[in-house]
């Protein structure tokens, strides 16, 4: 691993502010910009120094509706029409896919024709909205053996020198049985750790930070402390339903030089949400815009790009793994 973890944003326009290094939202109905943010550590990750590309994945959460083309709201085949286009190497989808509440004939009818076209090449993890329907059953149904690949629904798989975990956030479900580091869970999420990966990207569902109405979730807060721990890079989250970037946080998530990234993507076809406020550490606020996340997996750092179904960039940049 890199020593620093270091960021850098591009300008998009009229639609961005600077403030010291790092970029937030300040206009075109993106929110507020804040006004104490962490500054970037290192505002220099250029495409050498995070090295050659590896593969691109693409990511978002809260998707599809049953009979989605009748739905207003629904926008998952705007959305499953920018993944083709994105052309990714795998998909991680964050959960909340199905809605209302996860059921067999919601996977059919609403993510099915939808994202369910790339069902072969993505990497899914449960939202509450799956466990809303016989302890998430119908979920692990659906996908099969992509669900629980190694017999748990939090699970892993590499690409390159990349460690991708796919952690279940549903901390309270008796299925799950918590999220803390003597939980099954975290004493997995431990042995997995101890590989020494490179670069480290997780995904669940409920964000630890988030400006939006479900608001900062302490439930996950021993499993994010486990990865700053061992200084992983990108931790992608749904559950609220917008975009939402934050600045490199330490293991309480709060903002700091160097540290690890979280990233909201709650923008996978369902209705949009407001913000409400402002979470420490927020750098871009991206509300009322379905979209998707394309995150370049480099062989030292990453790239990303967060683009609307409308086809326009609204947040990107790249870093340096820790």
């Amino acid at each position: 691993m890199s020593t620093r973890a270091s960021l850098t944003p591009a300008r998009l326009g009229t639609c961005t502010a600077l403030v010291g290094l790092a970029f937030v939202a300040s206009a075109c109905g993106y929110g507020p910009a804040p006004s104490n943010v962490a500054k970037a550590p290192n505002a220099s990750a250029t495409s050498s120094s995070i090295g050659p590309l590896i593969a691109r994945v693409a990511a978002a959460g809260d998707v599809a509706c049953a009979a989605a083309a009748s739905k207003p709201g629904c926008r998952a085949a705007d959305t499953a029409a920018l993944v083709k286009r994105l052309k990714p190497q795998q998909v991680l989808v964050l959960g909340d896919l199905a809605y209302e509440a996860g059921s067999t004939s919601e996977f059919t009818n609403g993510y099915g024709p939808t994202w369910g076209a790339f069902k072969s090449k993505s990497f899914p993890v449960p939202g509450n909205h799956e466990y809303n329907s016989d302890n998430a059953q119908p979920y692990k149904d659906w996908w099969g053996v992509a669900a629980t690949p190694q017999g748990t629904t939090w699970h892993s798989t590499r690409i390159g020198g990349w460690l991708i975990l796919g952690l279940d956030s549903n901390c309270d479900e008796s299925a799950v049985g918590g999220c803390g580091s003597d939980s099954a869970q975290g004493q997995w999420l431990a042995a997995q750790l101890k590989s020494s990966p490179k670069c480290v990207l997780a995904i669940w569902h409920h964000p630890r930070r988030s400006s939006g109405p479900h608001g900062d979730n302490s439930s996950v807060a021993p499993l994010w402390k486990q990865l700053a721990r061992a200084h992983a890079d990108l931790v992608l989250e749904g559950h609220d339903h917008d975009y939402e970037r934050f600045a490199p946080a330490d293991a309480n998530a709060n903002p700091a030089k160097v540290g690890m990234v979280g990233i909201v993507v709650g923008t996978g076809g369902k209705q949009l949400y407001p913000f409400i406020g402002q979470s420490p550490g927020s750098l871009v606020r991206v509300q009322g815009v379905n979209g998707v996340l394309a995150v370049d997996l480099h062989q030292r750092g990453w790239a990303w790009r967060f683009t609307g179904t409308d086809g326009k960039v609204r947040d990107r940049g790249s870093a340096a793994c820790q």
